[in-house]
C-alpha cells in the first residue's frame, strides 16, 4: 500500500473515532471508550508515519494541500481523544455513585439502654445528665411518656419517692422536682464522694489487677469531684 493510501486509511480511522466519540451511548460502558482510545493511538501513529512520507515525496505544488491534511488529521485526533476521555471519566463518576453506599445515609445504630438510679448520691450526676440527654429534654415525648421512662430508671428509695404519683402528663415535672430537690443537693454529693473515697481499702493482693481497682475507684470520685466543680487539687472540702 502507498503512503498515501496508508495515510488515507488512517485519516478515515481516525474520523470514524471521532463520530464515535459524539455517541452518547459510548457513556456506558467504559472498556469500549478504552478499546477506542487505544486504537485511536495506533491510527494516529499510523497516519504520522505515512504523512510523513507523503510530505517528503510530494512536489511543491501539493505541499499546501499536505499541510491541510495534517492539520485536519490533528485536529480530528485531539478531538476524539478529548471526547473519548471525557467520556471516560464521567462513566467512571456514574459507577462511583452507582456502587459507593450514600455516605448521608443514617447507620442503624444500638439502642440505647436507659441509665437507672436507685437513691445513691454518688450516681445522681450521671443518672440526672443521661436522662436528661435521653429522655427530659426529648420533645417527641409527652410528660406522660417521660413520667413511665422516669419510673422504669428507678429503684429502692428513689422509686419510693414517686410512686405515689400517677402516670400523666401534669405529674411529670412534679416527679422531676421532687428528686432534684432531694438529690441534686450539692453538700450531700461531695459528702457522699468523700465519704466513698475514705471507705476505699488497700489492694487485697499487691497485684497489678488490686491496685487498678483502687486506682480506678480513687479516680472515679474524684472525676464525679471534679464535675461538680469542686476544688479536689486542694481538697478543702476534706476540712469544711
Amino acid at each position: 500500500m502507498s503512503s498515501a493510501k496508508s495515510r488515507d486509511s488512517a485519516l478515515n480511522a481516525i474520523k470514524r473515532y471521532l463520530q464515535s466519540s459524539k455517541l452518547d451511548a459510548l457513556s456506558v460502558d467504559t472498556e469500549v471508550i478504552t478499546t477506542y482510545l487505544q486504537l485511536l493511538e495506533e491510527q494516529w501513529i499510523r497516519f504520522g508515519v505515512a504523512q510523513q512520507e507523503v510530505e517528503l515525496t510530494c512536489g511543491d505544488e501539493n505541499v499546501s494541500m499536505e499541510e491541510q491534511a495534517r492539520i485536519q488529521g490533528e485536529e480530528w485526533y485531539s478531538t476524539a481523544k478529548a471526547n473519548l476521555k471525557r467520556l471516560c471519566v464521567t462513566q467512571r463518576q456514574q459507577t462511583l455513585q452507582t456502587t459507593v453506599p450514600d455516605s448521608t445515609a443514617p447507620v442503624p445504630l444500638p439502642k440505647l439502654q436507659l441509665p437507672s438510679f436507685s437513691g445513691d448520691p454518688t450516681q445522681w450526676l450521671p443518672f440526672h445528665d443521661a436522662f436528661c440527654s435521653l429522655i427530659h429534654t426529648n420533645v417527641n415525648l409527652s410528660d406522660g411518656q417521660k413520667l413511665h421512662y422516669l419510673r422504669n430508671c428507678l429503684s429502692g428509695e428513689a422509686f419510693d419517692l414517686v410512686s405515689s404519683l400517677a402516670v400523666c402528663d401534669s405529674n411529670y415535672a412534679e416527679a422531676w422536682d421532687l428528686l432534684t430537690a432531694r438529690y441534686k443537693v450539692m453538700r450531700v454529693m461531695v459528702d457522699s464522694h468523700i465519704k466513698a473515697l475514705m471507705a476505699i481499702g488497700s489492694a487485697a493482693k499487691d497485684t497489678a489487677k488490686g491496685i487498678k481497682q483502687v486506682l480506678n475507684s480513687i479516680l472515679q470520685h474524684v472525676g464525679a469531684l471534679r464535675a461538680l466543680q469542686r476544688p479536689v487539687e486542694f481538697w478543702d472540702d476534706w476540712l469544711v
